[in-house]
């Protein structure tokens, strides 16, 4: 936040500055001609002259160009400018009433503008009203005591209000349009994450329902050949009807994931069914015993069994492909709002370390990710002699209930 108010206000003074430029050569150029005139009704000599015509004129460069000169060490900018004004005015005395009284509150109203600090700018006003005061002294002219009052205070009250409301207003709209890109910025970078997330969920939920299914499809295919080499016809007909049906509920699977990536589905899921029917169709699938305890609360919102179904169907589609082992344990319960998910097998185990790093293997990663999104932990444990899987999810209130 201050880091935008630090720009808006850099940028508006700067601003202010260039589009004043012109404004304020039109103004030097009229109080020049204003100087001329009083000083020619009394005594108007050329050398003089020619030195007042270098100083306006170099005066009016450094106006044009204090935008560029204001960056670093203004205040010799703004030193210069006053000793070019009162200089000026010692060269024409009858006609440094106007001269003084015109430009000395464009400078201080410069000042304002480039110090937004209000002691730097105490400074480079008594600064300037210091010298004014020396060269009126030196003049010795009680007019230009009179201009100071009646013309000079005023016109300075006039100049630093409208300079206040212009860096203002400038500075309100530079940091509105740093708002607005900020906001732009940070509105893509949700888009992009979004379209992250979802190629994510995409490609989880392709690799649990067709990766899943056709993998298992193209064991029960290796168990047919199997089969039919050792001349076993009738239990690769089995086997043919149990692919037909993995091919029909991949089939249906990967329906529902289209339709969930078109619409949210409004269908209540019970999960303890859901659950039960997958141990029944890995078991079949597998040949292999697996132990179900669940103990879980009467309600569960949609996005969490499905995330925990997938999780679980990926744990034993890996203990069926990778672990060579002979049982399996999945124990769901609620303990202290906290649904804890313990997935065991007595296989070879693994090196957990390798996780994610082979090219094509993004099961334990989805599951990770799957966690990650229902707000649990993940924990891996393996060894020879089995892998354990450890999860807990934090139960939002009302889904706690036995």
């Amino acid at each position: 936040m201050s880091s935008n108010r630090n720009r808006s206000i850099v940028s508006a003074r700067s601003a202010i500055l260039l589009m004043s430029r012109g404004p304020l050569i039109v103004w030097i150029s009229i109080t020049f001609g204003g100087c001329l005139i009083l000083q020619s009704l009394t005594n108007l000599q050329l050398i003089p002259l020619l030195f007042f015509i270098g100083l306006i004129m170099l005066h009016a460069s450094l106006t044009w160009h204090s935008a560029s000169l204001t960056q670093n060490r203004p205040w010799i900018y703004l030193d210069v400018q006053a000793l070019l004004i009162n200089g000026a005015a010692l060269l024409m005395p009858d006609g440094a009433p106007i001269l003084i009284a015109a430009l000395n509150p464009i400078m201080i109203s410069q000042s304002y503008v480039i110090y937004p600090n209000k002691r730097l700018f105490a400074t480079a006003l008594f600064k300037n009203i210091l010298l004014f005061c020396i060269t009126t002294s030196y003049l010795s002219d009680p007019l230009h005591w009179a201009l100071y009052f009646v013309w000079f205070i005023p016109m300075c009250v006039v100049m630093l209000t409208v300079t206040n409301l212009a860096v203002r207003q400038l500075q309100n709209q530079y940091r509105t349009q740093s708002f607005l890109t900020e906001l732009e910025i940070a509105h893509q970078q949700v888009e992009e994450l979004s379209i992250a997330n979802e190629r994510q969920r995409m490609a989880r939920d392709l690799h649990d329902t067709l990766a899943q299914g056709l993998a298992g499809i193209v064991m029960q295919l290796e168990a047919i050949d199997a089969n039919l080499a050792n001349d076993r016809p009738q239990r690769a007909q089995d086997i043919v009807h149990q692919a037909m049906n993995r091919a029909r509920s991949t089939l249906a699977e990967a329906r529902g994931v289209i339709d969930n990536l078109r619409m949210a589905s409004n269908s209540n899921t019970d999960f303890g069914q859901a659950i039960a029917k997958e141990m029944e169709r890995f078991k079949h699938e597998t040949k292999l015993l697996v132990h179900l305890e669940l103990d879980i609360p009467n309600s569960l919102s949609k996005l969490l069994c499905e995330h925990t179904l997938y999780i679980i169907r990926e744990s034993l589609a890996n203990i069926a492909k990778h672990s060579k082992a002979s049982q399996a344990w999945v124990a769901i319960h609620n303990i202290r709002s906290t649904l804890n998910i313990h997935i065991r097998d007595d296989g070879i185990g693994f090196n957990p370390a390798t996780i994610g790093q082979s090219l094509g293997h993004y099961g334990l990663v989805g599951m990770q990710e799957r966690v990650r999104i229902i707000g649990g932990s993940f924990e891996i444990e393996s060894s020879s002699e089995g892998t354990l899987i450890r999860i807990q999810v934090p139960l939002p209130e009302g889904e706690d209930r036995q």
